[in-house]
């Protein structure tokens, strides 16, 4: 069980280094698809080159047990994607964030309340991105100046609407 854990972290940190490595060198582009991309490939050849390590070494390393390490790819998939679903929420600009980090500044005196609202509180910075991001992925099309829900946008709205009300929350775009 330590070695599943063990190899799963093991591929993870691999990964999470090729993407910190790819992301300092080449600028962001489709980072869903290249993040994903990073996240299979990098695991996959980190798998063969052990797997060579194995068959072309004398005893120096365990053999490969391959059930163990199907499990430590399994459970390396279900950290990257909780890491991929994660790493556009910290990428991206996030008001509450913003609104700590402007707090923090003014310490230890604080700050007044009628000095939170940062000049960075803008349309392009709250929603901009935001639109950007949708149109780009095609969630949403715009025409004459109008935004428009794509079929792909219509459902992924309609899952998280269903989503929201099982779990008692108000509908965001009424308020």
């Amino acid at each position: 069980m330590a070695t599943i854990l063990y190899h799963a972290v093991e591929l993870f940190c691999f990964c999470l280094a090729i993407h910190i490595l790819v992301w300092r060198t080449f600028p962001v582009r489709h980072q869903g698809i290249r993040l994903g991309l990073i996240f299979s490939l990098g695991a996959v050849a980190m798998v063969g080159v052990y797997a060579l390590a194995t068959r072309f070494s004398k005893g120096s390393f365990e053999s490969l047990n391959w059930p163990s390490w199907g499990l430590a790819c399994l459970l390396h998939f279900s950290l990257s994607g909780v890491y991929l679903n994660l790493y556009t929420l910290v990428t991206g600009f996030s008001p509450s964030i913003g609104i700590l980090e402007r707090v923090e500044e003014s310490m230890p005196h604080g700050l007044k309340r009628s000095e939170l609202a940062p000049p960075w509180f803008t349309n392009k910075n709250l929603s901009g991105a935001r639109r950007e991001n949708l149109l780009a992925t095609g969630f949403i099309y715009e025409t004459g100046g109008v935004l428009h829900l794509s079929p792909r946008g219509r459902l992924i709205a309609h899952c998280f609407l269903i989503f929201r009300r099982f779990l008692g929350l108000p509908d965001v775009a009424k308020g």
